[in-house]
């Protein structure tokens, strides 16, 4: 399937989820759950994660799935939509479902495109220009997540709370991290990829800004189990990770109506993805030096 068609049909499926979430929410009166106290602006940010996130999951799914043949975020949705009527979830446990889901989907995305690429099973792979700035993304990630998680992971999940444990401490831990690099990836890795192969400034510009109060406030506050951790780790990743994603759309969108787009360069292209790209690779481009 083309971009273009692929692209109507994450849009469709993204807007079919918002409004069923948003739906669901208002009916059974989601949006106030749990009650964040000291939490400034928690029940819009919740609105806004609950609109925001489902569109940009089930439509991300969608797209990879329709555009690259890469189904496991899709067949994960479509198994956590289902999981609530199953499970007979109640209304905390479907409101942390819709928020946590987003980053989980992303690392099985990674891995089955990986494994396609492997077995040259990816339909309309990306150019040489889109693998390189795909590298420098993960890179990206890969650095924040282990910073986050010597400074915010570690010593919060040594933090005794006192609540019951559902889970044994290292199955928790393993999917605390699972979350975090799933984070990683869409809030960290998709603005510097998108910056690398399409010279995008606006999620660069609001990915440094987050990450100037990351990393002076709020991975310490983590650390210490602070109640903000509650909204920061549910609703307000995924949230921003979503904003910067369509900020840089739209910002793609402007510059391709502008004509930036329509010419390759030297290095292999900056017109989509798919080009056989004819660039040379160096030790020095690259946010890392990314030789491929």
């Amino acid at each position: 399937m083309n971009r273009d068609k692929a692209a109507l049909a994450g849009v469709g499926l993204g807007l079919l989820a918002s409004a069923l979430a948003l739906a669901y929410a208002f009916v059974v009166d989601l949006i106030g759950l749990p009650p964040t106290p000291g939490v400034p602006y928690g029940t819009i940010l919740a609105v806004a994660a609950v609109a925001v996130v489902p569109f940009a999951v089930a439509g991300g799914s969608a797209y990879v799935a329709a555009r690259h043949g890469v189904f496991a975020p899709l067949v994960l949705v479509a198994v956590l939509a289902l999981a609530p009527a199953v499970l007979g979830w109640t209304g905390d446990e479907l409101l942390v479902g819709l928020f946590v889901v987003g980053p989980f989907v992303v690392v099985a995305g990674l891995a089955d495109a990986l494994v396609r690429a492997r077995v040259d099973r990816l339909k309309n792979p990306p150019s040489e220009a889109g693998y390189r700035a795909l590298s420098v993304g993960v890179m990206a990630a890969i650095v924040y997540f282990g910073v986050f998680t010597l400074r915010a992971v570690l010593p919060l999940w040594r933090i005794d709370t006192g609540a019951p444990q559902t889970l044994p401490p290292s199955v928790d831990l393993l999917l605390m991290l699972w979350y975090v690099f799933g984070i990683a990836l869409v809030l960290v890795g998709l603005p510097v990829a998108l910056n690398r192969r399409f010279g995008l400034v606006a999620p660069l510009f609001g990915l440094a800004a987050y990450l100037l109060v990351d990393l002076a406030y709020l991975q310490p506050l983590v650390a210490e189990g602070a109640e903000l951790v509650v909204v920061l780790l549910l609703a307000v990743w995924p949230l921003l990770a979503s904003v910067l994603g369509g900020v840089g759309a739209i910002e793609w969108w402007v510059r391709k109506r502008r004509g930036e787009y329509e010419q390759p360069d030297e290095e292999g292209g900056e017109g989509g993805d798919g080009g056989d790209g004819g660039g040379r690779f160096t030790v020095e481009g690259g946010l890392f030096g990314d030789r491929v």
